[in-house]
């Protein structure tokens, strides 16, 4: 208790005034309008009229005006880039495991526009479709991973050559998703494998996410392995396992994004908003480079099933830290779960470890546990008391949903921006 309390009285260099309205997510209008789909099951896509090819070698265009069907693994290799027109829809063939993979080297060019997204959906009809109808999008970058040689291979039956992610350029540029979503993803290769809807392997800074939904996912919604990445407006909805998860020493910054969680989608058990790791195979991974990185601004995580009877046991913890992994967030709110942030067992509460995790203008909302440690009691209260000191701006509350944000029950699209004077 000694080192955390000095270490508290270090922060008190720090100043800060607890504004109401430039927390969780933020925007002068509901950045949801227009590009997302709350309902996705029940979309009319239309049929599709071109099949793509396996081996996309040379620049490629993708038009508004085919409807596209990914039949098995398709991949864009020889540095080749990957034009996606905004409107256009890829329907992933669910006979079958279906992917689509950016190489190293290679880039995709998806820019959607919020009134006319790019879609990635299922091949099944509406009504149809189910979480891991399809596998998902892999970019692999060219930024470091911590591993030894740098080096990381993704599943996969293609030439080893073709997938395999790692390098020395932290700059390096996999191109652009912007005004996308991602349904029905999650399959793996083998039978009862699970994937990811949307995985970044070694991708660079040079890479522009922005307005990315990934929604119904089997596996997690967003994967992060090494790299150096930035993001904004990352909304993940109904993800089965973790929305976000980030592993192998991933240096990565993302802001203003969404996670929406429901109990009865999720699998019963080690799934949370967000999972930072500190590694993916622990033989495979070399402790002297840098460990993973998270720094979040701006984020709204809801548990979605709030006061819904038959939950109890199903809704866990918002945030799961792992031993020797730095995690910051700031100006967000977590909401409706069992525990807002759990801290593994073996992260001693000492200055070193408590100095890596920085939890400032956190508001935590109806949470049955707030800052907790697996060690147990004693360790939670500690965890609790500090955290909960007045110079961090945190903020432990109760209060409905439907009190601070602006509009969540409207069904077509929410607006999970703060309500005036919803943060007393």
């Amino acid at each position: 208790m000694k080192k955390i309390t000095l270490l508290f009285y270090a922060l008190l260099s720090c100043s800060m005034i607890f504004g109401q309205q430039d927390v969780g997510v933020v925007g002068a209008n509901n950045w949801l309008q227009g590009w997302t789909s709350f309902k996705p099951l029940t979309n009319d896509y239309a049929q599709t009229t071109k099949i793509l090819p396996n081996v996309i070698s040379s620049n490629f265009n993708l038009s508004s005006y085919e409807t596209y069907l990914m039949v098995g693994e398709v991949y864009v290799t020889n540095n080749a880039t990957l034009t996606i027109e905004a409107g256009t829809v890829i329907r992933a063939s669910s006979d079958e495991y279906s992917a689509l993979i950016i190489t190293k080297g290679a880039k995709i060019n998806a820019q959607g526009l919020p009134n006319n997204p790019i879609v990635f959906t299922s091949s099944k009809s509406e009504r149809e479709r189910k979480p891991g109808d399809w596998g998902g999008i892999y970019i692999l970058g060219n930024a470091p991973i911590n591993t030894y040689g740098g080096l990381y291979k993704i599943e996969s039956s293609l030439d080893p050559s073709l997938i395999v992610a790692g390098g020395n350029n932290v700059d390096d540029n996999s191109g652009v998703l912007k005004n996308v979503r991602v349904e029905f993803a999650g399959r793996g290769k083998d039978r009862n494998a699970v994937y990811d809807a949307v995985s970044f392997v070694g991708v660079g800074k040079g890479t522009t996410i922005e307005a990315v939904q990934s929604s119904f996912s089997n596996g997690n919604s967003f994967k992060f392995i090494g790299g150096k990445v930035k993001g904004s407006k990352l909304f993940a909805y109904r993800s089965k396992n973790s929305d976000f998860e980030f592993t192998q020493g991933t240096n990565c910054e993302l802001e203003n994004g969404l996670i929406i969680r429901y109990a009865f989608f999720s699998a019963n058990s080690g799934f949370r908003g967000i999972h930072i790791k500190q590694f993916e195979n622990k033989d495979l991974t070399d402790f002297s480079k840098p460990n993973t990185n998270v720094v979040i601004n701006n984020f709204s995580i809801v548990n979605e099933s709030e006061g819904q009877t038959g939950t109890n046991g199903l809704v866990r913890e918002a945030i799961f830290l792992n031993k020797d992994c730095s995690f910051s967030i700031s100006k967000s709110i977590i909401t409706g779960f069992e525990t807002a942030l759990l801290l593994s067992s073996d992260i001693d509460l000492n200055e070193d470890n408590l100095s890596k995790i920085k939890l400032q203008r956190v508001f935590i909302n109806n949470c049955t546990k707030n800052i907790t440690s697996a060690q147990g009691t004693s360790a939670s209260e500690e965890l609790e008391s500090y955290y909960a000191a007045r110079i961090l701006g945190n903020v432990y509350y109760k209060a409905l949903q439907a009190d601070i944000f602006n509009d969540v029950s409207n069904e077509r699209t929410p607006d999970y921006r703060i309500k005036i004077g919803g943060i007393k």
